[in-house]
């Protein structure tokens, strides 16, 4: 299959990219390399195609030109800091984008995967979330996300293009970029710690978060992408096993030794607790997941940035 995926020098586009080549899929990546990097698809035989996904002809080329069978679109600007300090920015890349693929997908009905996020939830405080519960977004980040999901379930319902929306949930793993401001809070925590630098926690880290290995995350991907799976119902990508921050860095503790915690303020726009109800995405999936542990997967990321990082 002729698989195109927007954001594919991303952390998790690149990951997504080596298990569908593995797999015998011809991959096709649409990037314009603002938060992602050429070096982590370098080593895979695939085709790189350069454009953004704020200009329509630039993506509607794309989807002409490469002929693709199937589009995952990962392609997205993250991080709710970010977002605060410039909205419009998170709403053309994430919101407009995301309508320039739907418009470019309608055409020939091909299928297109759209990567959501659980930020998209907000200040509903109820634990776990399912995807039926209210939505209200605190920040431009989440509210975009929002945008965008609800376009990809329009397009299913007034067009029949066939679509699935995953909300991701804290997904952490290998080739997940530590070295921005912007960046994720684990792979941020593990570049300090090798570094004998402090490791900074915004709040009193009793925030729970229902992180998913990056492994589990494409298995899932993969098989949707194999069995045709649509949805015009948003479906949760997480596993229900949510830990505090502090959880997390008892793990760090194991591995690195001594570290040096320095606890801040909390973010504005930052959700206090996060997990999910895994229901519908076991009933989807017939319960073939993969449900790496959060030591496990820890661990397996530890010793990437390790090599990666020459620590």
């Amino acid at each position: 299959m002729k698989i195109g995926i927007t954001g594919g020098t991303g952390f998790i586009g690149s990951n997504l990219a080596e298990v569908l080549i593995k797999s015998g899929h011809q991959v096709y990546v649409f990037d314009n390399l603002e938060t992602g990097y050429l070096e982590n698809i370098n080593h895979l035989t695939l085709e790189f195609i350069k454009g953004d996904l704020r200009n329509y002809n630039e993506v509607n080329n794309f989807f002409k030109k490469s002929e693709i069978d199937y589009c995952v679109h990962l392609g997205a600007l993250g991080s709710v800091p970010r977002s605060i300090l410039n909205p419009r920015a998170s709403f053309e890349s994430n919101a407009l984008a995301t309508l320039n693929v739907l418009e470019s997908a309608k055409s020939k009905l091909i299928p297109v995967m759209y990567s959501s996020s659980s930020s998209v939830y907000g200040s509903n405080l109820k634990l776990p979330k399912t995807e039926k519960d209210w939505m209200a977004p605190i920040s431009p980040y989440a509210a975009s996300k929002l945008a965008a999901e609800s376009l990809t379930t329009a397009f299913g319902k007034s067009y029949g293009l066939p679509v699935i929306t995953y909300r991701l949930f804290n997904v952490y793993g290998p080739f997940q970029n530590p070295e921005s401001i912007y960046s994720a809070v684990i792979p941020k925590w593990i570049f300090a710690a090798f570094r004998k630098e402090p490791i900074v926690v915004f709040g009193d880290g009793e925030q729970k978060r229902d992180f998913t290995f990056i492994n589990d995350v494409t298995h899932v991907f993969k098989k949707s992408i194999e069995e045709k799976h649509v949805s015009t119902d948003p479906i949760n990508l997480a596993f229900g096993k949510s830990v505090t921050l502090n959880n997390i860095l008892k793990v760090f503790k194991l591995y690195f030794g001594e570290i040096y915690l320095d606890y801040r303020d909390i973010r504005q726009g930052d959700i206090r607790n996060s997990e999910s109800n895994p229901e519908l995405l076991i009933n989807l999936h017939k319960g073939d997941l993969t449900q790496t542990s959060i030591s496990d997967g820890l661990l397996r990321t530890f010793e990437w940035y390790k090599s990666r990082y020459n620590f």
